[in-house]
């Protein structure tokens, strides 16, 4: 009889003893599935985990795969995930057979499940190595399996703990064996959140910003302290959901991080997890977040996790095991996690075992979602559902944080609508206190609506010589209008999408500079600026909008109230293509609401009213499905790899491509492509960030040859060799390649 192994040793075409036993391997992952189900808290997961730790490679007591493993001649089938599912199928242990099938490639949906478990690599391998498997590993026997086969909500998140626990248990395992073989060191230990020493050298930080603020706003100095002492307050509150709505420029990015320290610090919760709607906020809150923690980039207490960086193909396999880096980006193993919606959102209905392995780090923690309201109304239904899981299920204090609070308790999501708690007090009435902007909405007449070419957007911008922001719908909007403001002014500006983020981190400084020496300057801009980015302007002009967009654009005017009397001015106006022009979708029908229900019927809705942008998302909840591709109904069966399909924060795919051609960093972005091609690391992915784009997978056949590349064979990532602008970025020689959004 063979000796039964389930890993063999890098170099090694016979056994020896760099080969890691079977037994050993399982005995060690469900030690370790336990003892992250354990750190969860959540009931019966410890055993489950344990249970699936020890069946989810005994497929490989089948004599096909010890042959396959020494590289003989193969004899039959090597597969080995069916075998441990079928086994807790047998036992009437859904959730468990589904984990199991799904930690190397992904949860399948029930029917393919059952398939499998029924095929000739399930139930009839059970029966062949049944005896073998029980004589090495005596625990079989006595395995806690208990019968398990309901389809619900909570089992469904009950099998995505399972599966993550397993996951990280299985890939550490593993990882383990490879790094003792190769005799790399160990990976460093990640800081605990000591989160009482850390909320100290918070408030230290705060207060020093404090004195700065005091010094040009005592009121607004004033009101930031009561914000801060209101979270500080409710932080000593059970977990739970809670909301967080604070005017812009109330400083609550810090004020909300104050409260998950003290929450975390009163509750026993393991981490704080900051979570942003775009990457421009991610990368300005992770460095604000690491200077007021006294961090630098480098240190383990923050771990920043964006899609930019994160290096797609063959290459990433062979890491997982072998980086601290990837390890920790996929199980968020840090104090401190700062991470995008599309990450934190998409993991959490993943059927994937990369994004799911994280899920179990997600329990007990304090969730900080930013900007709130940017989630996509057709998600918002499967999303509340979710978050109320994250509180009743995973123990997670969850709080929601924006200006503009949606209507996530609206009658429509009946019993998944959210009740959360209010942080700050009613009394301190916060939006009256900082109104610092008076909205000037279009000049309508009885008969016509009012309808702006460019050209007079551009006119009016700089009529009286104040710097000015227009934000605008589209990309081709704000490029139409950058070239009219050149040729009425110098010092203008371009932000959207088509720059990457360190041209847009370089545009932002230099206009921000310019404000500051109270020198004139006129930025045109897509939405991108408009969600937590800190610029300050006296004027801002909107494009209609939906109202969460317009109030968003309001907050970067007279930011720091440094205009007396609410004397900062919101222009907002049609443009003469609007209609062509205007994002379909929910961003219309936010926009249509808005005009109809509200300015045509000569509602001009106050932007520091809270009762208004509550009646405003009132009214546009009911506009449409909450859930229009059925994500619960998905759910509720336990269909994984449909739930996976059908929830996506951003429709259509999106590719990553490097701008090879921004001639200010041509040789710094050809030396960080050269380190790419040498090793597809992602400590290499992740220094090429910054230099990076999205180009719609589809918009890829339609552009001249050459002109986007792969940046190397084993790498799915590209390089752009076509025209990037040094004013507004990637851009085509063709007017129709240009993003119409």
């Amino acid at each position: 009889m063979l000796p039964y192994y389930a890993h063999s040793a890098p170099g090694e075409t016979a056994p020896s003893a760099n080969w890691q036993p079977l037994r050993d391997h399982l005995k060690q992952v469900a030690e370790l599935a336990k003892e992250l189900g354990v750190a969860t808290g959540v009931l019966d997961l410890p055993a489950a985990a344990e249970a699936a730790g020890w069946l989810h490679d005994l497929g490989k007591y089948r004599e096909s795969f010890q042959w396959f493993i020494r590289g003989l001649p193969p004899q039959g089938s090597k597969q080995h995930k069916e075998a441990g599912a079928a086994w807790a199928a047998q036992k009437g242990n859904l959730p468990m057979a589904l984990a199991i099938l799904g930690h190397h490639v992904g949860m399948p949906d029930p029917d393919e499940a059952k398939s499998a478990v029924r095929g000739g690599d399930g139930m009839g391998v059970v029966k062949e190595i049944e005896t073998v498997a029980i004589g090495e590993c005596a625990e079989l026997k006595s395995l806690d399996i208990p019968k398990r086969g309901d389809t619900t909500a909570e089992s469904e998140v009950f099998t995505r703990l399972l599966l993550s626990c397993l996951v990280d248990a299985d890939w550490t395992d593993t990882g383990e064996h490879e790094r003792e073989v190769r005799g790399w060191p160990e990976y460093p230990t990640p800081p605990a959140l000591k989160p009482s020493e850390r909320l100290t050298k918070l408030l230290a930080f705060i207060d020093q910003r404090a004195e700065i603020t005091r010094g040009k706003n005592s009121v607004l100095a004033v009101i930031r302290q009561q914000i801060l002492d209101a979270c500080l307050t409710k932080a000593e509150c059970p977990p739970g959901l809670f909301t967080l709505s604070v005017p812009t420029g109330g400083g609550k990015t810090l004020s909300g991080l104050a409260f998950a320290l003290k929450h975390a610090e009163r509750h026993g919760l393991r981490r704080v997890i900051y979570v942003a709607p775009y990457i421009s906020i991610l990368d300005q809150n992770a460095d604000v977040i690491r200077t007021a923690l006294g961090v630098t980039a480098n240190d383990l207490t923050v771990f920043e996790h964006q899609s930019l960086a994160e290096p797609q193909g063959p290459q990433l396999a062979d890491e997982k095991q072998t980086s601290a880096a990837a390890r920790r980006a996929e199980n968020w193993d840090a104090p401190v996690v700062v991470t995008t919606n599309v990450q934190f959102f998409e993991s959490l209905f993943s059927n994937k075992p990369g994004r799911c392995r994280k899920l179990h780090n997600i329990a007990r923690c304090v969730v900080i979602l930013d900007e709130c309201q940017t989630l996509p109304p057709d998600l918002v239904k499967p999303t509340c559902q979710m978050l109320k899981q994250l509180t009743s299920v995973l123990g997670c204090t969850v709080v929601l944080c924006t200006a503009t609070q949606p209507a996530f308790d609206h009658e429509t999501l009946k019993e998944h609508r959210l009740d959360a708690k209010e942080i700050i007090p009613k009394e301190l009435d916060l939006f009256a206190a900082l109104k610092r902007v008076q909205v000037l909405w279009p000049q309508d007449t009885k008969d016509s609506k009012e309808r702006l070419e460019c050209s007079e957007v551009a006119k009016r911008m700089t009529a009286d010589g104040q710097s000015a922001l227009c934000v605008v719908n589209t990309k081709k909007a704000a490029l139409d209008l950058f070239a009219e403001l050149n040729n009425l002014s110098q010092h203008v500006y371009h932000l959207s999408t088509s720059m990457c983020p360190a041209h847009r981190l370089a545009v932002l400084a230099e206009v921000k500079r310019r404000l500051d020496a109270k020198k004139r300057v006129y930025v045109v801009s897509t939405q991108l600026i408009e969600a937590g980015v800190d610029i300050d302007f006296p004027c801002v002009f909107r494009e209609m909008a939906p109202l969460e967009s317009i109030i968003q654009a309001a907050g970067r005017c007279n930011r720091e109230g440094l205009i007396p009397n609410a004397g900062g001015r919101v222009v907002v106006f049609r443009s003469l293509d609007g209609e062509k022009r205007i994002p379909p979708g929910w961003y219309k029908m936010g926009r249509d609401v808005l005009e109809s229900e509200f300015l045509a019927a000569g509602m001009e809705p106050c932007v520091e009213v809270p009762a208004d942008i509550l009646n405003y998302f009132s009214r546009l909840y009911w506009k449409g499905d909450l859930d229009p591709k059925k994500v619960i109904g998905l759910r509720a069966g336990l269909r994984f790899e449909s739930v996976a399909k059908e929830y996506k924060l951003i429709s259509e795919d999106t590719v990553p491509v490097v701008v090879a051609t921004w001639k200010q960093h041509e040789q710094e972005i050809e030396r960080l492509l050269d380190a790419v091609r040498a090793k597809s690391n992602r400590a290499n992915f992740r220094a090429l960030a910054p230099f990076q784009v999205n180009v719609f997978r589809s918009e890829l056949p339609r552009l001249p040859n050459g002109m986007v590349l792969p940046v190397s064979e084993d790498a799915d990532l590209y390089v752009w060799h076509g025209i990037y602008d040094p004013q507004v970025g990637r851009t085509s020689e063709f007017q129709n390649l240009i993003d119409a959004v």
